[in-house]
């Protein structure tokens, strides 16, 4: 497939996934902050504990097939038979597990006795997910990103907004978060199922299965990454306490939620097309420089932001009962700055065929976050936060070395297309620092609203003014080629006050990529011809 069908590929996907996404992020904050008022730390914490069995469990059933149904070349119906058959197998097997071990689960794991009648209730999610672990594997194969998003921002608004939220309301604590879970899961599934491209029907699960190795160790990977994203809450939960891991837990998805939206909407294109393209390294170095652009100027600024206001943005959505959770929403919102253009890197390996160059690094991951986790669980919250937050910095440096490496990717090639984000992140530090300090000079006590209210729209005139007046910095040149597809789509666009600069950058940035595919050498590194 050529670089420029690469490209068009990823746009078509990318654009059911972020029009899902945005609803997603309004349901998903709307439905947390609701149900965080309504419960407090304690019932989050509750489920929290079951939450972070499930999800591992989940990982462990689902065995890595779904990224190998997608990966494997060929493909057809006995392969997807098998496939069900086994997913369907260990999803019961571990559900009957979860039932019976409940009591020694929350007992000897977690140290919450009280958390084994949820542990039981939650436990048919694991059969449900199976299922959906196969039919979302057979509609990103055929990058029916349209049904995925639709089946996932559906089921939500009726899980938590509808189902969640009114139940809370009605006083059920816990039982409401575990009711929401259900219907969201089930409803998506069913969903999806519907919809599929091909038959799930199950086969005999003990039938060879061809793509079994790959998926192992997707699936080895992919619990290795459950350690590092969610070890830390199983320590909280268990050192500190049901109430610390609700703090940490809500403060957590204040930032985690949009940040993972971002990126798996990318992720799940960038994998399949990059299975896709094995062999053509130039198209997928380019959709890597523009990805990384692209989600770099995007994050930085915004968890830069929400660091500098942690304690504004906690008493604003979630009150005073939550006011703990302003201390470590700090290095969780910085982490989230690495984690976003770290995950890019995952599905750049795993669709070139090498799971395991990332399963290498996870697992050197892996060993660092449980020697933070032994020093930082011990003394406090804050603690395990910026403990997160060094690893998640570690991960990235090691991730996009690998990328960087098999792609041929240049320190100043990388550099430029990072250039912007690190530009805006900087913005996005000193702009409400030197706002918020001006209010302390001049002694003006705001509340937290009206303090958000000032800096936010201030930061964000001074970050579109820096992307107006010097848009090859800030965007960068991949960045600004893709953009030159929608000016040709969109005349009119590029006539708007203020965009010309923006379109005349783009113009020649598409010029220099088209005479120049593998990547254009930074402006300052081009050396004069001697005469």
């Amino acid at each position: 497939m050529s670089t420029a069908g690469l490209t068009s590929r990823a746009i078509r996907g990318v654009r059911w996934n972020y029009l899902g996404a945005i609803g997603r992020i309004a349901a998903t904050f709307i439905s947390q902050i609701v149900l965080a008022r309504l419960l407090g730390p304690e019932q989050f914490g509750l489920f929290g504990y079951a939450f972070l069995t499930v999800t591992l469990l989940a990982l462990v059933v689902e065995m890595g097939l779904q990224h190998a149904l997608v990966q494997v070349k060929a493909l057809d119906d006995a392969i997807v038979g098998v496939a069900v058959g086994r997913l369907l197998l260990s999803g019961a097997a571990a559900a009957a597990a979860v039932y019976l071990l409940a009591d020694v689960i929350a007992q000897h794991l977690f140290n919450a006795p009280q958390a084994a009648p949820v542990l039981r209730a939650i436990a048919p999610t694991l059969v449900v997910g199976t299922l959906s672990a196969a039919a979302t594997a057979m509609l990103s194969r055929d990058l029916e990103f349209k049904v995925i998003q639709l089946a996932a921002l559906g089921s939500y608004v009726v899980g938590y907004l509808l189902v969640g939220i009114g139940a809370a309301m009605l006083g059920l604590g816990v039982w409401s978060l575990v009711l929401a879970w259900h219907v969201q899961t089930t409803l998506a599934c069913l969903i999806m199922i519907v919809k599929s491209p091909r038959s799930l029907r199950p086969a005999n699960p003990f039938r060879p299965l061809p793509i079994a190795a790959f998926g192992g160790v997707v699936m080895v990977t992919n619990m290795v990454n459950w350690v590092i994203d969610n070890g830390p809450h199983t320590a909280i939960g268990r050192f500190l306490g049901a109430s610390s891991l609700g703090l940490y837990t809500v403060a957590s998805n204040l930032v985690k939620v949009p940040a993972d939206h971002l990126v798996r909407n990318l992720q799940s294109v960038l994998f399949p097309l990059a299975a896709r393209a094995q062999g053509n390294d130039a198209g997928i170095r380019r959709a890597y420089l523009t990805v990384l652009g692209g989600v770099g100027v995007v994050s930085f600024p915004t968890f830069v932001f929400v660091a500098m206001q942690s304690e504004q943005v906690v008493a604003l959505l979630l009150g005073p009962k939550w006011h703990a959770a302003a201390g470590v929403l700090v290095p969780l919102s910085l982490a989230m700055v690495l984690h976003a253009v770290e995950a890019m890197c995952g599905p750049i390996l795993g669709g070139r065929g090498e799971p395991r160059a990332e399963l290498r690094i996870k697992f050197m991951m892996l060993l660092l976050t449980l020697a933070t986790l032994a020093v930082t669980a011990r003394w406090s919250l804050v603690a395990v936060g910026w403990g997160v937050a060094f690893v998640f910095l570690a991960r990235w440096i090691w991730m996009n070395a690998a990328v960087c490496g098999r792609l041929a990717i240049s320190m100043p090639q990388f550099m430029q297309a990072m250039a912007g984000s690190f530009a805006l992140g900087a913005m996005a530090w000193a702009v409400p620092a030197a706002t918020t300090a001006a209010l302390d000079a001049a002694a003006w006590r705001w509340s937290p609203m009206a303090t958000l209210a000032l800096t936010a729209p201030v930061t964000m005139v001074v970050l579109a003014a820096a992307a107006l007046i010097a848009p090859r910095l800030v965007l960068g040149t991949h960045l600004l080629a893709l953009m030159q597809r929608a000016f040709e789509r969109q005349p009119a666009l590029a006539s708007r006050p203020g965009v010309a600069a923006v379109a005349a950058a783009a113009a020649r940035a598409a010029q220099e990529l088209d005479t120049n595919p593998d990547g254009v050498t930074p402006t300052w590194t081009r050396q004069h011809k001697t005469s």
